[in-house]
């Protein structure tokens, strides 16, 4: 599986992204395309940051939009299609979603500061231009450096992370953490692109092989280099799945009979068994002894967790022991949760579905519920409709 990994240690623009992009390869005509198609020109260039080549991607404009209506209507009269359209109208309406919580206004009231901008809308533009010409089959992020102290705004003085971007980063459950410097190095377009493009956020660099290293630089001089690094790669735990076919492991199952114990003991365990690592559990009906009704309860758990999940089920139930099954092995289809953009009453909103694959193939697509209930909440539609919408918008972002 190829991905696309950015590694924003030193924050992230909407400028720094798609200069990363375009040092990674990424059609200069269609980016440079998509930027003059919003009515700003590009400046490409090469510049050293802190003794590293970087691209710099200058947008140029001295316009602003005046609403939200005017900027989709700007996006949509652009040379983007396709996916790359959405993701940009789905960026344009996180930052308005995240301007109008900030001044509690509708999103179609909001009035837009540093997003107001044409150029941070050439940002948007001419950055999924480039993520649709890197065709990457997954994004992936590492945490966002957002910097610290105080930046100047048209309301004065406020902290890094400004109100929008952290609005952001709250919203779409961005993981991120402050310094290493005393500077603002993430802007509300920057986090409003890593929300829209990045599948999943990893704390660690996974396993990968690396292809090809891209530099986005930024426009201040820091005592860091200030660049934003993005990285094509193979995907080598892909590859382990592909090349052994279905993927297994070693598993331990638990289970223990009980016939005093109410179903609001039985939830709570199910609850702290999940929550200490548990891989699964059930509880099933049965007739004990002497014809009492009790119950199984069965967890699969890690080998190396066996001990400390027997005891919370001895210590929950006042079972007087754990019947332990070593060494069980199981078949895993290949997963994982992506974030997908649904169209619902007119607005769009990201939902995340889980996605399983054995040996390549597609087998299920299955969306969150938590994501489908907030939806439905937010829109007074009914649930049942929602994940329908859902799951069909997650088969089209990940079918063949």
């Amino acid at each position: 599986m190829k991905v696309l990994l950015f590694d924003p240690s030193a924050g992230a623009s909407g400028d720094m992204i798609m200069a990363s992009l375009l040092d990674l390869g990424a059609d200069a005509d269609a980016v440079r395309g998509a930027v003059e198609s919003v009515g700003c020109a590009l400046e490409v260039s090469r510049q050293e940051k802190s003794h590293i080549m970087a691209c710099r991607a200058r947008v140029i404009s001295d316009r602003r939009y005046q609403s939200l209506d005017e900027a989709k209507s700007i996006l949509q009269n652009s040379s983007l299609e396709g996916k790359a359209l959405e993701k940009a109208l789905f960026a344009l309406n996180i930052l308005a979603v995240a301007e109008s919580r900030v001044h509690g206004v509708a999103k179609e009231e909001a009035r837009f500061h540093e997003i107001g901008a044409l150029d941070a809308l050439a940002d948007i533009a001419g950055a999924c231009a480039a993520w649709h010409c890197l065709a990457a089959e997954r994004v992936l992020s590492r945490p966002v450096s957002v910097g610290g102290g105080f930046v100047q705004s048209a309301h004065g003085l406020l902290a890094v992370p400004g109100p929008a971007a952290l609005e952001i980063l709250r919203s779409h459950e961005i993981p991120w953490k402050g310094g290493p410097v005393e500077e603002e190095l993430l802007t509300p377009t920057g986090a409003a692109l890593l929300a829209t493009l990045v599948d999943e956020f990893v704390p660690d660099f996974p396993l990968i092989r690396a292809e090809r290293v891209g530099y986005g630089a930024g426009k201040r001089e820091l005592i860091l280099p200030n660049v934003l690094r993005a990285i094509v790669a193979d995907s080598l735990q892909a590859k382990a799945g592909q090349n052994h076919g279905p993927q297994g492991d070693r598993i331990v199952q638990l289970e223990t009979n009980v016939d005093d114990v109410t179903g609001e003991v039985l939830g709570h365990l199910i609850e702290l068994l999940m929550q200490a690592g548990a891989l699964d559990v059930s509880v099933l009906p049965a007739l004990m002894k002497k014809g009492r009704a009790g119950f199984v309860i069965r967890a699969i758990v890690r080998q190396e967790e066996t001990e400390l999940l027997a005891k919370i089920m001895i210590r929950e139930t006042g079972s007087l022991g754990v019947r332990v099954f070593p060494s069980i092995h199981r078949l895993v289809a290949e997963r994982e949760q992506r974030n997908v953009p649904v169209e619902i009453c007119g607005r769009i909103y990201q939902a995340q579905v889980k996605v399983s694959r054995m040996e390549g193939e597609l087998l299920s697509v299955k969306p969150e519920y938590e994501d489908c209930k907030r939806i439905a909440d937010e829109t007074d539609q009914p649930l049942r409709m929602v994940i329908k919408k859902v799951e069909e918008a997650g088969w089209r972002a990940v079918a063949p």
